[in-house]
C-alpha cells in the first residue's frame, strides 16, 4: 500500500474512532446531566413537600391553639357570670331573710298590741279577761296570729329556697352552655386542623409524585438522547470504516501503483500533493 493510500485509510479510521468516541462521551454526559437534573428535581420536591407538611402542621397547631384560648375564655367568662349569679342570689336571700324577720317582728308587735287593746277594753268594762268569753277571744286572737305568722314564715322560707334553687340553676345552665360551646369550638377546630394537615400532606404527596414523574421523564429523555448519540457515533464509525475500505479498494488494492499515479488519481482531492494537503 502506498503512503497516500495508507494515510487516507488511517485518517478515515482515526476520524471515525474520534467521532464515535466523542459521540459516546456526549451520550454518557447526556445521561449524567439527565440523572443530575432528575435528582435535583426530586430533592427540591422533597424539600418543598416537607416544608408544606411543616407549615400545614403549624397551621393546624395554630387553629387548635386559638380554639383552646377561645374555649378557655368562654369558660372563664361563664365562671365569672356564674359566680356573679350566685353572689346576687346570696344577696337577695339575705335581703329576703331580713325582710321576713322584720315582717314577723312587726306582726308579733301588732298581735301584742291587739291583745293589749282587747284586755284594756274588757277590763274597762269590768269583765275579767282570765276566764269565760274574754279569755277565749284572747286565745283565738293569739292562735290566729300564730297561724298567720307560721304561714308568713313558711312562705318566706319557701321563697328563699326557691331563690337559692333558681340562682344555682341559672349558674349551672350558664356553665353548661359555656362548656358545650367550648367543646363544640374545640371539636370544630379539631376537624379544621385535621383537614388543614391532611390538605398539606395531600399537596406534598402530589408535588412529590409530579416531581417523580417529571424526573422519570427527564431520565427517559436523556436515555433517548444518549441512545441517539450512541447510534450516531456507531454510524459515524461504520461510515468511516466503509470510507477507509473504499480508499483501500480504490487506491491500494492493486499493490503496484506508484505514488505519482495515486496522486494523479486523487485529482478530486486537489490534483497534487500540495492540493491534497490543503484538502485535509
Amino acid at each position: 500500500m502506498d503512503p497516500v493510500t495508507a494515510f487516507l485509510v488511517g485518517a478515515s479510521i482515526v476520524q471515525g474512532l474520534s467521532g464515535a468516541s466523542a459521540g459516546r462521551k456526549a451520550a454518557r454526559r447526556a445521561l449524567e446531566v439527565g440523572s443530575l437534573n432528575a435528582s435535583d428535581l426530586r430533592e427540591v420536591a422533597g424539600a418543598n413537600a416537607s416544608e408544606i407538611e411543616r407549615i400545614g402542621a403549624l397551621n393546624a397547631g395554630a387553629i387548635l391553639g386559638a380554639a383552646d384560648v377561645n374555649a378557655r375564655s368562654i369558660i372563664d367568662v361563664a365562671e365569672a357570670n356564674s359566680l356573679a349569679i350566685l353572689d346576687a342570689t346570696i344577696e337577695n336571700i339575705d335581703l329576703a331573710k331580713t325582710e321576713n324577720v322584720e315582717m314577723l317582728r312587726r306582726h308579733i308587735k301588732q298581735d301584742q298590741a291587739l291583745q293589749g287593746e282587747i284586755r284594756a277594753r274588757t277590763g274597762a268594762s269590768g269583765i275579767r279577761v282570765d276566764q269565760g268569753s274574754p279569755l277565749e277571744v284572747l286565745a283565738d286572737s293569739a292562735i290566729d296570729a300564730y297561724n298567720e305568722r307560721y304561714y308568713l314564715g313558711t312562705i318566706g322560707v319557701k321563697q328563699i329556697d326557691s331563690m337559692a334553687n333558681e340562682g344555682i340553676r341559672r349558674a349551672d345552665l350558664t356553665m353548661l352552655d359555656a362548656t358545650q360551646r367550648a367543646q363544640t369550638m374545640m371539636q370544630v377546630a379539631g376537624m379544621q386542623a385535621y383537614v388543614t394537615q391532611e390538605e398539606a400532606s395531600a399537596n406534598a404527596r402530589i408535588m412529590v409524585r409530579d416531581a417523580e414523574a417529571n424526573a422519570a421523564s427527564m431520565e427517559r429523555g436523556a436515555g433517548l438522547i444518549a441512545s441517539s448519540m450512541r447510534a450516531q457515533a456507531t454510524a459515524t464509525l461504520i461510515g468511516s470504516l466503509v470510507q477507509a475500505g473504499g480508499y483501500y479498494a480504490q487506491y491500494g488494492g492493486g499493490g503496484g501503483s506508484t505514488t505519482g499515479t495515486s496522486l494523479s488519481s486523487l485529482s478530486g482531492y486537489g490534483g497534487s500533493s500540495t492540493g491534497l494537503s490543503s484538502g485535509f
